[in-house]
């Protein structure tokens, strides 16, 4: 049910990317583009699979949702101690393919992803009008950490 994705699934995570691309644009459009060109998306999908840092899985067969994930690094600064994270930077389930596990595995193949990687921590950020995100996050045993204000000049 879940794989890791190679360089060569990079037309998947495009294609699986454009209902959550289209989502964030139409919350917020100020922020997203609606429809990224199709080979600047798979070309970008192609470059962080060749980034040793970054991981991607894939769940159902056919693909129907994916996680990319980022190991992040940080050295002791005179501010904050350094830290092992593992960053989940997108995950994604098509509309017609939700509650059936798909999200669960996600998060659970990125769980043993931060096991093996041994950092300390998982992040992930979603946005503020993404109510049934935060509800899937939090029973899935994630707590808010900070916040992030806006404003206009």
């Amino acid at each position: 049910m879940i794989r890791r994705a190679a360089p060569s699934d990079a037309a998947t995570l495009a294609h699986l990317n454009a209902h959550l691309q289209g989502w964030h644009a139409a919350h917020y459009p100020e922020a997203f583009f609606p429809a990224p060109d199709p080979v600047a998306l798979t070309d970008y999908f192609t470059d962080r699979m060749s980034d040793a840092a970054c991981t991607a899985f894939l769940a159902g067969e056919p693909a129907t949702g994916y996680a990319l994930c980022q190991l992040v690094t940080r050295a002791t600064s005179i501010f904050s101690p350094g830290y092992r994270r593992l960053m989940i930077d997108h995950i994604a389930v098509a509309p017609e393919a939700r509650r059936k596990g798909h999200g669960r595995a996600l998060l659970d193949a990125a769980r043993q992803l931060a096991r093996d990687l041994e950092v300390e921590e998982i992040l992930l950020d979603t946005w503020e009008a993404n109510t049934d995100a935060h509800a899937f996050f939090r029973a899935a045993g994630f707590v808010p950490r900070r916040m992030l204000f806006r404003a206009l000049p």
